[in-house]
């Protein structure tokens, strides 16, 4: 609303939700009445009014932080294992970079998901390991 110089009101029309759905949007997340906003209207907000660190991924990781870290941007993507979002940030950082996460993302992860995230992200970066290789031998 600051970057844009729209009341609540005017925001809530320009997405076409109500006063009321964007209120709840704007709670705190430990608040009992907070709704998690779409990722359609995520995704508007950022092309209207800038460029943030996850443009180009699948999802908005840096909501609500644009100035996230890059390393708290490959831990959520790690946590997530979205192979095309994996690819990027093997690209971005490297293989290694990401390899060297992957435990602390597991960390963050719930205990009984610890285990096949785990086989996921090993699966998945072997995979693009593989293309890697390949793509630098062609």
């Amino acid at each position: 609303m600051r970057r844009s110089g729209q009341t609540r009101a005017q925001l809530a029309a320009s997405l076409g939700v109500s006063g009321r759905s964007l209120d709840k949007w704007l709670l705190p997340d430990r608040s009992g009445d907070f709704r998690r906003m779409p990722e359609i209207a995520l995704r508007l907000l950022a092309s209207q009014y800038g460029l943030r660190k996850s443009d180009g991924f699948s999802m908005p990781y840096d909501w609500p932080n644009p100035a996230m870290s890059d390393e708290t941007l490959i831990l959520s993507i790690l946590r997530r294992a979205c192979f095309p979002d994996l690819v990027r940030i093997c690209a971005d950082f490297g293989l290694t970079v990401v390899r060297a996460r992957i435990d602390a993302a597991l960390a963050l992860a719930p205990a009984a998901e610890r285990d096949i995230l785990a086989r996921i992200l090993a699966r998945m970066l072997r995979s693009i390991e593989i293309a890697f290789v390949g793509r630098a031998a062609a």
